[in-house]
């Protein structure tokens, strides 16, 4: 399977500002982590929260908001259970 370079996303570019619909990088997985196509995703109050700054705590933008993502695992770390 190929794995692209850029992906479309909405992007919340600063707090409380408009969604902006984009291409964004596709990152790469770190040594421990995996790459999962996402192929459904739920936006929630938390997202909301995030994207208009209502929590105490800063928000590192830019955003993509959904993180209740279900999809398939497409490149990951080669783990081994014989450690």
């Amino acid at each position: 399977m190929s794995i692209p370079t850029m992906q479309w996303a909405q992007v919340a570019e600063k707090v409380g500002g408009p969604l902006v619909y984009k291409q964004i990088p596709v990152p790469k997985p770190g040594p421990d982590q995996i790459l999962v196509k996402i192929r459904y995703s739920g936006v929630c109050h938390t997202d909301l929260h995030a994207m208009m700054g209502h929590w105490p705590i800063p928000v590192k933008m830019p955003l993509v908001g959904g993180h209740e993502g279900a999809g398939i695992v497409v490149q990951g770390a080669n783990w081994s259970t014989n450690s």
